[in-house]
């Protein structure tokens, strides 16, 4: 019989709107994590995001929206 072996932890990362300077109006956020990153566009967030979600696998991207409900996922 095969032993079960301990599940990878998911990490998560949200993409969410930020408020404050302009130049800074997204950030990158890793659920449990107090470490932020901060982006010009949404754009740039979600490529930063799912970098990092490719290099931590498995994770997945949460995008919310500017009222600050998630509106999409993508499992990386």
């Amino acid at each position: 019989m095969k032993r079960a072996t301990p599940s990878t932890t998911r990490r998560t990362y949200d993409v969410l709107p930020h408020e404050g300077d302009a130049a800074h109006c997204w950030e990158v956020h890793q659920y449990g994590s107090r470490e932020h990153n901060y982006y010009g566009t949404e754009r740039e967030a979600i490529a930063a995001a799912r970098e990092l979600a490719h290099a931590h696998h498995p994770a997945k991207v949460v995008l919310h929206g500017r009222d600050g409900f998630a509106y999409r996922e993508f499992d990386c």
